[in-house]
């Protein structure tokens, strides 16, 4: 039971970097995070393996590692099947960090990744992604949208902005700034309209979405032969962190002394060097096996162009067609009329990549588990270190350097009771400036990226914390995203449930604060979980939000 009236607000910030915001800190471009590391305690967080956005918010949100939760990327398998379906807040199997305050305790969340549907809490949600369409139900209660849009204009959801990440960085520039105030301004009328709250948060992505789309302006070998394109853009993400730096500002001045604040991010960002093409390697190795592929003219309707370009970005080049080509010339396009499941021949295949997001994972096609598995279960651990074991001795040709910084089983990493959803084996690059992709047909193993938004993210992200009873000037060391919800529970003087993989930022915290406060642990069995608003996703709304996740580089 919460004791007093300690209020926390939580701002995220997707994907922010010290590596950013360090330099800028010293040549005075950030004034309010210079107050807030003066003031307040802070040092790098570790992101979830793999450290990407579902995961890593859903282990914030829960305290938990993904094996606890559920929530495991972009996407989950569809039970015996190759295929795959976006993932939602349904996925994640465990309660969250709101559900621990009291029923009576206000609660106020903005845009946290992986919460559509939105839950029914004691206060007000909007969800941050998946959100389809600005026609789905994303806020709770229902009607708040429309107030939304009354007092403060159109909401505009992440797919939107999502979407126009590939028109250049100032253009970019534009809209970020326009989203980014009008989150901002909801933020600050709820706070204002709806009364005070016991815990606030809200999350910006724009600082996410910037890097991808202009960290390649910061890379010495892009900007070398790019140098009137980098003299353009290679301030923009400062310029975006500036403008952040003024919204933390008005928040903090809107929250009051009595708050705690954590800033917070839920992995880094840094340039992308190379994409490696991790099937086409499970190909060489004899592990994965394609069908053969025929070269002779075919009928192609206009629906099945449209896929191609659809898949080559290209979308836009439909209005063009005809409604039906007849062609003899065009066998290069083959492999793409069919889905990725239907080009691989299972009854071959040991081992594939996930065949349409571009994540680090691998999976074995065991059998009783993948439809058409090969693989024995007294074969599945000794299959798992042998690929491990070969990744690692991997290198670029170009640069004799290994291309695997680490490589993990699923179970050496995670615990709990949905590990078993889990891909076999999941893979970092070296500082994480290699990016997978899905692609199976083709024989070179690396590529330079060109597609607009060639970034990757980094492990580390950030963590800072002021206010009431919060050590000043404090660097500390690195934590985990897990430890964030065991932190706010215990600051707002509530019981911290002992299912939590988390543990208190204790360094953080004044000494006699801790002393007097000792932390208090409860059954996890003994809270309830808020209960998600049933929605469906039709497949158009999965289709743009998936549109959305491949601007970023994602599919």
């Amino acid at each position: 039971m919460n004791k007093n009236n300690t209020k926390v607000m939580v701002i995220g910030l997707d994907g922010a970097t010290f590596d950013i915001i360090n330099p800028l800190v010293d040549k005075g471009r950030l004034p309010t995070f210079k107050m807030i590391m003066g003031n307040g305690a802070w040092g790098e967080l570790r992101s979830t393996v793999l450290p990407v956005t579902p995961p890593a918010w859903a282990s914030f949100m829960t305290g938990k590692n993904p094996g606890k939760h559920g929530a495991f990327g972009f996407y989950s398998y569809k039970e015996g099947s190759y295929d795959t379906e976006l993932a939602t807040s349904l996925n994640i199997k465990s309660k969250k960090l709101w559900d621990y305050f009291d029923s009576a305790k206000k609660i106020g969340l903005i845009d946290i990744p992986m919460t559509f549907p939105p839950e029914k809490i004691n206060g007000y949600m909007i969800s941050g992604m998946p959100v389809p369409s600005e026609q789905s139900i994303f806020t709770s209660p229902p009607e708040l949208h429309t107030e939304i849009i009354k007092e403060i204009g159109d909401y505009t959801i992440d797919r939107d902005l999502m979407l126009s990440t590939r028109c250049n960085p100032v253009e970019s520039l534009k809209r970020l700034y326009s989203y980014t105030k009008m989150r901002k301004d909801v933020a600050e009328y709820l706070i204002r309209e709806k009364g005070p709250f016991d815990f606030f948060m809200v999350v910006f992505r724009t600082t996410d979405f910037i890097q991808h789309a202009a960290f390649k302006f910061l890379d010495n070998d892009y900007s070398s032969t790019h140098i009137e394109e980098t003299k353009k853009y290679c301030d923009v993400i400062a310029q975006v962190y500036e403008r952040m730096d003024q919204y933390l500002s008005d928040l903090l001045k809107i929250a009051g002394e009595d708050c705690i604040i954590i800033l917070m991010s839920d992995h880094g960002g840094g340039p992308l060097k190379k994409r490696f093409h991790l099937n086409r390697w499970l190909k060489k190795k004899g592990l994965l096996v394609l069908k053969n592929e025929s070269s002779r003219g075919i009928k192609i309707e206009k629906k099945k162009i449209s896929r191609i370009l659809d898949r080559l970005r290209l979308s836009p080049l439909n209005k063009f067609l005809p409604y039906k080509i007849t062609s003899a010339c065009i066998p290069v396009l083959v492999p793409y009329l069919k889905h990725p499941v239907e080009q691989v021949d299972w009854d071959k295949t040991k081992a594939y990549a996930n065949l349409v997001w571009t994540d680090g994972v691998i999976r074995i096609n065991l059998k009783g588990r993948e439809p058409n598995g090969i693989v024995d279960e007294n074969q599945y651990d000794e299959l798992k270190t042998y690929i491990i074991g070969e990744l690692l001795k991997a290198t670029d040709q170009e640069t004799g350097q290994n291309v695997i910084e680490s490589a993990y089983k699923r179970e050496d990493i995670y615990s709990g009771p949905y590990v078993k959803d889990a891909p076999d084996i999941l893979l970092i690059t070296q500082n994480m400036e290699y990016a997978f992709t899905a692609a199976l047909t083709g024989n070179e193993l690396f590529e330079k990226p060109n597609d607009p938004t060639p970034a990757n993210h980094r492990m580390n992200g950030i963590f800072m914390i002021t206010g009431p009873n919060i050590k000043k000037g404090q660097k500390l060391p690195v934590m985990n995203i897990v430890d964030i919800a065991p932190t706010i529970l215990y600051l707002a003087e509530n019981v911290v449930p002992d299912d939590m993989d988390g543990k208190v930022i204790s360094d953080a915290i004044e000494n006699d604060y801790i002393e007097s406060h000792s932390i208090s642990y409860l059954k996890a069995d003994q809270f309830k979980a808020h209960k998600p608003i049933d929605i469906q996703f039709s497949a158009e709304e999965r289709q743009k939000i998936e549109e959305g996740l491949k601007n970023l580089g994602y599919m």
